[in-house]
């Protein structure tokens, strides 16, 4: 009985959804479809249709206007920016994602246990929450570790080529034409890009630090805009935030390597240690109470 009611209300949702998503098109999207399947294979006819469905949704999480979706929609934009946004997804696509990985997880605890449980559900739709953040949240990491460990040799990069007499705008487009695409390339191609379209060098390079969001990028378009209002030389600038960039992850490697034996107490103690004393003793326990029984049976 509960698995039928269920199945209806999903029923119900999914064709709630198809409706939204159509509305007066529906007969010509339909037919599209058809025509598409009578030409291509029945994946792509699906996909189409999981593209059709997505993108309703979408557009109906676009028009939605409330507090919190409109704080949400600002920080996901943001985590997209640091990410470096390779699916090219708009906030309300990655929202999409979310409810479609909530929903889907709480199909999939249906099926399992096979009864309406709204712990589980609540469970289930968590980590259907939680997926898609942390995937992210994971390629904002990535994505960083990169930009700091390409950065002082970018900074080495542009700092000779300034010192051999090239300006600062004309060395950034040879460090990106000679250096492999990279996080921190791809920043520098999108200032560039800025530049081109007529925003000054200080508009260009904050918007790529808002962009990446990541401290020690900060610190050094601070140090170069301070050096352009003064009218100082942006070579020994940059040599100097380059020495830093490197002594700072010096530091860090220090800070993560005293970490260390603090993060491999948990493991050696539940994990290590138990199958030692297992090892040396157990034959010992074995032999002492193989002694205590004998007598008894």
């Amino acid at each position: 009985m509960n698995i039928a009611i269920l199945a209806a209300v999903f029923v119900t949702v999914f064709l709630a959804v198809l409706a939204a998503t159509g509305g007066k098109k529906e007969d010509d999207l339909m037919s599209r479809l058809d025509l598409s399947a009578g030409r291509e294979s029945a994946k792509k006819t699906r996909l189409q249709l999981g593209k059709l469905i997505i993108g309703g949704l979408t557009s109906r999480i676009s028009a939605l206007k409330y507090p919190w979706l409109v704080k949400y929609r600002e920080d996901v934009r943001q985590k997209l920016n640091q990410a470096g946004n390779p699916a090219e997804l708009t906030p309300d696509g990655f929202i999409t994602l979310v409810f479609v990985s909530i929903t889907g997880m709480i199909v999939l605890e249906a099926l399992f246990l096979k009864k309406i449980n709204i712990v589980a559900f609540g469970i289930f739709g968590m980590l259907g929450y939680l997926l898609p953040n942390a995937s992210l949240k994971n390629m904002i990491t990535k994505r960083h570790r990169s930009i700091l460990r390409e950065l002082p040799n970018i900074l080495d990069l542009l700092t000779l080529s300034m010192e051999a007499g090239i300006d600062f705008n004309a060395a950034v487009n040879k460090v990106i034409s000679k250096s492999e695409k990279s996080p921190l390339t791809d920043e520098l191609l999108l200032m560039q890009q800025g530049l081109r379209l007529g925003q000054s060098r200080k508009d260009s390079m904050t918007e790529m630090s808002k962009r990446v969001s990541l401290d020690a990028l900060t610190s050094v378009v601070s140090a170069i805009i301070q050096a352009d209002n003064l009218g100082a030389s942006l070579g020994p600038v940059l040599r100097v935030q380059s020495e830093q960039m490197r002594i700072e992850r010096f530091q860090l490697a220090e800070k993560l390597a005293h970490q260390a034996p603090v993060k491999m107490l948990f493991p050696l103690m539940f994990f290590i240690f138990p199958s030692i004393v297992i090892m040396l003793f157990g034959p010992l326990a074995l032999k002492f109470m193989g002694g205590v029984f004998e007598g008894v049976f």
